[in-house]
């Protein structure tokens, strides 16, 4: 609906530009009136109309200069100029203002009619181009958004990616910047937050990332943990700058969060993004850490921690159990544990309580370690029944074992299903509001592994794939001549017909109208 405003010092004209518009056109809204320049400009403020009818001869303040004003303040605005004069003066002014409508009074009624809907065409079409570049934008935010996570990830994990150094530098303009990895954690009293916490969670952090001074990239909420990526200039260790950012993150957040303790990891600044991965090491080891600490909300990675950490568990061994258990390689993690359980020992000085913790807390890293790829089973155990250390470690044993082996099954078996799973929902549901996020919650992966197994098992995205049905269904309809597009379009999942078009004509080459008249 179009808002109009009509300003003529006299009330006959405006009632006469109002008959003729409301009684020929349905699309418009007369929400304003005015009798000068001066009360014009108040009301176009206060009301913004897309529209104005302006009579130039005024008192107070003409319509040239009332235009003027208004179209300072709001430049989308569409004035037609009506006036008594024809003279050739008066156009030249309003055409500098970016007037292109200009009547004669008395105006007929189809001049009035064709002026209208001229501006009203403009309108439209500038309206249209806005949503356009206002969607485009918040794509590419998105994709941006979908492009950091995806390089925190591939940092962390070390991943071999299609994406080289140029092209990371070029979306996230990098230019070999050092950083820190910081690792934060969510500490909820709820084992099983839903979406929504979860989201409130990751919205808090982003918020509170945009209040510190230095870039940053963020990574996705694994579990209860969101890795991010500080870009920090420094030239020494940044000890202090790394705990003031820590310090600050916890004060921005925690009154934000319910039932929910923050605590944060903060690994050493490294020469530059290749090396994050060890940055990264070094803030689960922290976070970790911290979780054994009372009353301590952060801990900054330095020399003294790394020394204290060469005398305790090694953490490529950790490391290397916790690749064999993903992997369900049985073998290679009963081997590993051995050694790992040897370092455990010798730490703690064969103190049965602190080998019961560290085994406990081994199981709970596990959990996390598990659920990043999609295995939803809480593997965690309880030590306290067992007396001693040979107990504990027999028990620690065949349970590792067991999670293997859970996990081989999973592997050959579940991940398949679950695609399968996947592949047919968006089969039979494909005209919902279907998202990669919220598939990915209904088969308890995470939306990165749905989409890397996705890709990996049918050689196509799940956009693409889904894209594909719609585009072929919609072909469907339109063969079948009945539906007029914009009903094709809600028909398919698509509540935006102008988006479904431009989907269509990218995909096929033609557009749904051109495709129809072709083949019917």
């Amino acid at each position: 609906m179009l808002k109009v405003m009509l300003v003529d010092d006299e009330a006959i004209e405006r009632e006469g530009i109002r008959l003729i518009l409301s009684r020929n056109r349905d699309n418009l809204e007369i929400v304003a009136e005015a009798q000068n320049g001066k009360i014009a400009v108040e009301k176009a403020l206060d009301t913004e109309p897309d529209i104005i009818f302006m009579d130039i001869k005024m008192p107070d303040l003409d319509g040239l200069k009332a235009t003027q004003k208004i179209l300072n303040q709001l430049p989308h605005a569409k004035c037609v100029m009506v006036s008594a004069f024809d003279t050739f003066q008066y156009a030249q002014e309003a055409m500098k203002y970016g007037v292109k409508e200009y009547l004669l009074k008395p105006s007929k009624v189809q001049e009035v009619l064709d002026a209208f809907d001229r501006m009203a065409a403009e309108v439209e079409e500038e309206k249209e181009q806005m949503q356009e570049k206002q969607d485009i934008e918040q794509r590419l935010e998105r994709a941006s958004s979908l492009v950091e996570m995806d390089f925190v990830i591939s940092l962390m994990m070390d991943h071999v990616h299609d994406f080289n150094q140029d092209d990371w530098n070029d979306w996230l303009d990098l230019d070999d910047q050092q950083g820190f990895a910081a690792v934060f954690y969510f500490q909820a009293e709820e084992r099983k937050p839903d979406r929504e916490q979860k989201t409130q969670w990751y919205q808090t952090l982003k918020r509170a990332l945009a209040t510190q001074p230095y870039p940053y990239f963020v990574g996705p909420l694994i579990g209860f943990q969101i890795p991010v990526f500080v870009k920090y200039q420094a030239d020494n260790t940044g000890l202090t700058e790394r705990e003031n950012f820590a310090r600050l993150m916890i004060r921005t957040m925690q009154h934000q969060l319910d039932n929910c303790q923050l605590c944060v990891g903060i690994g050493s600044v490294v020469a530059n993004f290749q090396h994050f991965s060890k940055s990264y090491e070094q803030a689960i080891y922290t976070l970790e850490m911290v979780e054994k600490r009372s009353g301590s909300a952060y801990l900054v990675y330095s020399k003294q921690l790394e020394d204290k950490r060469k005398n305790f568990v090694p953490f490529d061994l950790e490391k290397d159990l916790l690749e064999a258990v993903k992997n369900g390689d049985t073998r290679k993690g009963l081997e590993v544990f051995e050694a790992y359980f040897q370092w455990i020992q010798k730490s703690v000085n064969y103190q049965i309580e602190l080998i019961q913790k560290a085994m406990e807390n081994l199981f709970i890293v596990l959990t996390r370690a598990t659920k990043e790829f999609g295995f939803g089973e809480d593997v965690q155990m309880n030590f306290h029944p067992y007396e001693t250390a040979m107990q504990v470690k027999q028990a620690a044993k065949a349970h590792l074992q067991t999670v293997m082996e859970e996990i081989n099954k999973w592997r050959t078996n579940g991940v398949q299903g679950i695609l399968i799973q996947v592949k047919g929902y968006l089969d039979s549901h494909y005209q919902d509001a279907v998202s990669l996020e919220g598939i990915a919650e209904k088969v308890g992966l995470s939306s990165y592994y749905l989409s890397k197994l996705f890709k990996e098992h049918f050689g196509v995205t799940f956009v693409e794939y889904l894209t594909n049905i719609r585009i072929q269904k919609a072909k469907d309809f339109l063969l079948d001549g009945s539906k007029p597009l914009k009903e094709i379009a809600l028909d398919i999942g698509y509540k935006d017909p102008n988006y479904f078009s431009r989907v269509f004509k990218k995909e096929v080459g033609l557009s749904p109208s051109e495709y129809r008249n072709k083949y019917i």
